[in-house]
């Protein structure tokens, strides 16, 4: 008698495919939720939810790859999470060294500092490269232990409706935060509340604090969409007409009083402008650097100035501010981008408009930043390389060079009314005997090893000695070409000593207790017949062009974000991208659960709940109309 064989019960077949199922969605997806575990080792977020993200993340990830052939599958998996692993790992190296995290249009600035990578990776601490470990070793096992069971086709559509249910988790986990947000802040979180989640997710001003709350993961799609595809379509075009008249708006209700008392006392003198890159205040003294110290004694000098870090890089933020009056946007698009704006509102466009000739000088290639590029947008004739004048790469680490070099100290020495920025190289980090400029600087002035007592310190005094003899050099051949009493020099830094790795010694040298009260920088402004004026008003980089263009008499048609800080109706504060501020004594920083950290009060400001959410407001504001004037083009004739 034939015997047939009978199928395997129903619940056992279930059963199994539903095991096979889940195995394979958790061998899947648990390796992109470890991806954020690690990341949040170094990165701290201020939420728990961060996880809830992360693995809403991980399960829809997994999904999407599982509903691919096992090969194809293979190959998506490996490249997605060496992807993430990566990016993950360098947002927590950017934040070890900056403390914040980046967009990912930072990314086109990363040349930019390769030449100080190994000084910067010998300081990360061991969780870094432990977490680095971990990932890859992660990654290769499980790309070797892909699942090689596959659901069929049938059986595999719930991973679909799986991915369908956690996008919609994706996009709906955001408001359930909000919500919750408006528990403090009321209706205020939902039109700019600087310290409210949904105005730091909406506006993309501060990459950490959008991380703190929904992840990395969470963070970049957001980013890639806002920052880089929402540019493209015809709804943001359209959006810029309603951006200008906001502009417009916040312009008018602003009170300008017009001329002052310091209006034009500079006017028709030869400018130089020099950025001092990492010339911290506190290396500035008489016997370090004597010169320095008796312009700044002898001039204008600003005593609050504050130089904050928007955007990605630090030098270029300053460089740029200092120039048109606008900060680099907060949502990370690179600078790049708005080279084909129009700049009339900047210094060089103006005081060009004026009668100036304007160039700028420096030690670095012109690819370096694309100022190449970005000068001449700015209003400057060209961007004077000292490497296309000489081979020697030696003497690239002296700022001198501009006047050793006869055809560049020619240019700068030009006949007519002239405008030159200067960008000095010599204090840059890092603060190390065998670092090559440190090196360079000790032959010069040996006596500086074991001068101080701590390495960080002699080398940073050492180096600002060298910035320092610049001046003096300055000032020597200003006299030798009778130009010194028709000059007035400008000296600003770009940014304080965030190379400087103690931070104890670095508070200590400040004479502060916190981070936000290190970004004081110094300002001068001087001449042989310029006022011996101490400035003790807050101000901020974007306060420069306003100021100095009161100040040279040149009457400019633009409204700036920043404003001259002689106007007796300007109150003068820093407003900073994390959504503190600082004002006529008072230091506020933004904390990421919300609210204000007192740093400071000289006890005369009154600081109600009422006050704060207003100052929160105004910060919030500031930061967008930043971004707008790049973003519309705002200056365009």
């Amino acid at each position: 008698m034939k015997k047939t064989l009978s199928p395997a019960p129903m619940s056992t077949i279930t059963w199994a495919s539903v095991g096979q199922f889940l195995f394979n969605l958790l061998l899947v997806a648990a390796p992109f939720f470890l991806i954020e575990l690690y990341g949040s080792l170094i990165l701290s977020p201020s939420y728990n939810i961060v996880f809830a993200f992360a693995a809403i993340w991980a399960v829809f990830i997994g999904c999407c790859i599982l509903l691919l052939p096992r090969k194809i599958g293979r190959i998506a998996f490996g490249v997605i999470y060496f992807a993430l692993a990566t990016w993950t790992m360098a947002q927590c190296g950017y934040y070890l060294v900056f403390g914040k995290m980046m967009f990912v249009s930072t990314v086109f600035f990363a040349g930019e500092g390769a030449g100080y990578l190994g000084d910067i990776l010998a300081d990360f601490p061991a969780v870094f490269w432990i977490s680095i470990v971990a990932l890859v070793v992660t990654g290769v096992l499980l790309i070797w232990f892909f699942p090689k069971k596959q659901p069929k086709l049938l059986v595999r559509l719930p991973y679909l409706l799986i991915a369908i249910f956690m996008f919609l988790g994706i996009y709906l986990l955001p408001r359930v935060v909000f919500q919750k947000d408006k528990d403090v802040w009321g209706t205020r979180s939902d039109y700019g509340q600087s310290s409210s989640l949904r105005a730091a997710y909406n506006v993309m001003y501060d990459a950490k604090k959008v991380y703190d709350f929904c992840g990395v993961n969470q963070l970049l799609m957001r980013d890639v969409w806002r920052n880089q595809l929402y540019p493209l379509t015809p709804a943001y075009r359209s959006a810029q007409k309603e951006d200008i008249a906001e502009i417009d708006a916040y312009f008018a209700q602003r009170q300008d009083s017009g001329d002052n008392d310091m209006t034009g006392i500079l006017k028709g003198k030869n400018v130089v402008l020099v950025l001092m890159e990492s010339m911290d205040d506190w290396m500035i003294t008489e016997t370090d650097t004597p010169t320095l110290s008796k312009l700044m004694d002898e001039g204008i000098n600003f005593t609050d100035m504050y130089t904050p870090g928007y955007g990605a890089t630090r030098t270029l933020n300053s460089e740029f501010c200092m120039n048109t009056g606008i900060y680099m946007p907060t949502t990370g698009r690179y600078l790049f981008n708005y080279v084909t704006n129009d700049f009339n509102q900047s210094i060089a466009s103006q005081l060009t408009a004026n009668g100036y000739s304007a160039e700028v000088f420096h030690y670095n290639d012109p690819s370096f930043y694309s100022r190449g590029v970005i000068e001449p947008a700015l209003g400057y004739n060209s961007y004077v390389y000292y490497g296309d004048y000489t081979s020697d790469e030696d003497a690239l680490y002296d700022d001198c060079l501009l006047f050793d070099i006869p055809e560049v100290s020619d240019i700068f020495f030009r006949e007519g009314q002239t405008f030159n920025t200067i960008i000095t190289r010599s204090a840059h980090l890092s603060y190390k005997y065998n670092e090559v400029l440190s090196h360079y600087a000790l032959k010069q002035y040996p006596e500086y090893r074991g001068m101080y007592g701590s390495e960080e310190e002699d080398c940073a005094r050492l180096k600002a000695k060298l910035v320092d003899d610049m001046f003096a050099r300055l000032l020597t051949e200003l006299e030798a070409n009778e130009q010194l009493d028709n000059t007035v020099i400008i000296g600003m830094t770009d940014h304080y000593t965030y190379g400087y790795k103690n931070m104890d010694e670095l508070y200590a040298h400040s004479g502060v207790d916190d981070d936000l009260l290190l970004e004081k920088t110094p300002f001068f402004v001087w001449s042989t017949d310029c006022p011996d004026l101490e400035v003790t008003k807050t101000v901020n980089t974007s306060d420069v062009v306003p100021t100095l263009l009161n100040l040279l008499g040149v009457q400019s048609p633009y409204n700036y974000l920043g404003q001259d800080a002689f106007d007796p109706n300007y109150e003068g504060y820093a407003l900073f991208p994390d959504g503190s501020w600082i004002s006529g004594g008072v230091a506020c920083k933004a904390q990421a659960g919300g609210g204000y950290k007192i740093l400071e009060n000289n006890g005369e400001t009154a600081l109600s709940a009422e006050f704060l959410a207003e100052m929160s407001d105004k910060v919030q504001t500031y930061i967008r109309i930043s971004n707008l004037l790049l973003t519309t083009d705002y200056y365009k004739s």
